[in-house]
């Protein structure tokens, strides 16, 4: 479990303001209209501070202010053909720092500069502040690998695109995030099932080939699940106070939601009247472990703003698998393996409103991406020069190559 970090994080502000204005600059420029639903759910966290009395240590403003930057830049809230460039921009160098931090990660620990988690469990963390944040960015790198796959053109790319997935896998395993490992598999799954679905041939070869490599890099992975095996025996061993279970987190949110289930206690904030809460809190700083996004979200804003969430992110979803089922556009493949993933990884990880988490900017630079999957088919490997072809642009080359 991850305690996120505090508001006052400088690095994240600056960067947080800078892609706002990048996207209000280029919305001004090239059109910019607005997505009712995303300003529905901004404004349920408005709401629901309003309508509770939070401590001041908690900083509710501030949390938000930051935040409602980071949805301004990254959430389909303001859209337009030059705002939608930016945020695509903006999301695949998110994408790609993640799959530098994975490598690193990677090449840390054979060549010795990866550091470990000091305390019980030894955990790998690479060149992260903690084995969570590790995990989360690997699992990013780990799907966008499996779709960058099928970009490669001959048997050398084939190689390093594989290579680079294997090690993100390896690097999930020293992690010892089974979470992340889970939801990237995951992940990765779903871009290969929509890109070979239309292939029965393709299919077969795929699940055979996949099925070959498990049973012979099984006992070569083994040796990078002791710490992943060990920390499973070690969680079952432990004393199972409230201090030490993810279980009772679960449950002080179950109490907040029966307390207040309409708007929550209120956006980034907890009940600290709750017993046994100040363990998953710290009043110096206002930081709270939640344990998950979703309860978290429900026990903060309320049902009020998770069926709001639900409404905004739901149709986002959909509307991705359907061009990535039906059109079979890259676009829409990759950003739908990618979602499904961290929707998965956040029903274990609280950061959902968490401006100051990487975990938090990449889930709504994602939503932001999936949310174009109507007007763009394709995706740059590093940056847009050109205008990006359409669905239906897609569709008819595909048939015409055919």
């Amino acid at each position: 479990m991850q305690v996120l970090y505090p508001v006052p994080v400088p690095t994240n502000q600056i960067f947080m303001v800078l892609g706002a204005m990048i996207v209000l600059m280029q919305g001004q420029k090239g059109g910019m209209s607005f997505h009712l639903l995303s300003l529905l759910f901004l404004s349920t966290l408005v709401i629901s501070i309003l309508s509770n009395n939070i401590p001041a240590f908690f900083k509710p403003w501030s949390r938000f202010m930051q935040f409602a930057f980071l949805y301004i830049a990254a959430s389909p809230m303001i859209s337009g053909e030059s705002a939608n460039r930016a945020r695509r921009q903006m999301t695949m160098g998110t994408i790609w720092a993640c799959v530098v931090i994975a490598m690193l990660s990677f090449l840390g620990y054979f060549l010795g500069f990866g550091l470990y988690m000091s305390g019980f469990i030894q955990s790998y963390m690479g060149v992260t502040g903690h084995a969570n944040f590790l995990g989360f960015y690997t699992m990013v790198a780990m799907v966008w690998f499996a779709a960058l796959f099928f970009r490669g053109t001959d048997t050398k790319e084939y190689a390093m695109i594989a290579a680079g997935w294997v090690a993100c896998l390896i690097t999930l395993l020293l992690s010892a995030s089974r979470g992340a490992t889970a939801a990237g598999l995951l992940g990765s799954l779903i871009v290969i099932y929509m890109r070979l679905k239309e292939s029965a041939t393709h299919m077969m070869t795929a699940a055979v080939v996949g099925v070959g490599l498990i049973i012979f890099a099984s006992p070569y992975l083994a040796t990078y699940m002791e710490t992943m095996t060990q920390k499973g025996i070690d969680k079952e061993n432990m004393d199972s106070s409230v201090a030490a279970t993810r279980g009772y987190i679960w449950e002080l949110r179950n109490m907040e939601i029966e307390k207040s289930p309409w708007v929550g206690v209120g956006a980034y904030s907890c009940d600290i009247t709750l017993p046994s809460a100040d363990v998953f809190y710290d009043a110096k700083n206002g930081t709270i472990e939640l344990g998950s996004s979703y309860l978290g979200l429900m026990s903060q804003e309320g049902y009020l703003g998770f069926i709001c969430f639900l409404i905004l992110a739901v149709p986002i979803t959909w509307k991705t698998y359907r061009y990535a089922s039906k059109q079979g556009t890259p676009y829409a493949q990759l950003w739908l393996g990618l979602l499904v993933a961290i929707a998965c990884h956040m029903a274990f990880e609280g950061y959902l409103l968490q401006a100051g988490a990487v975990q938090s900017v990449v889930w709504w630079f994602v939503l932001g991406a999936a949310y174009q999957c109507d007007k763009v088919a394709d995706y740059p490997v590093f940056w847009e020069n050109n205008d990006p072809i359409t669905p239906e642009q897609f569709v008819e080359w595909k048939e015409n190559k055919q």
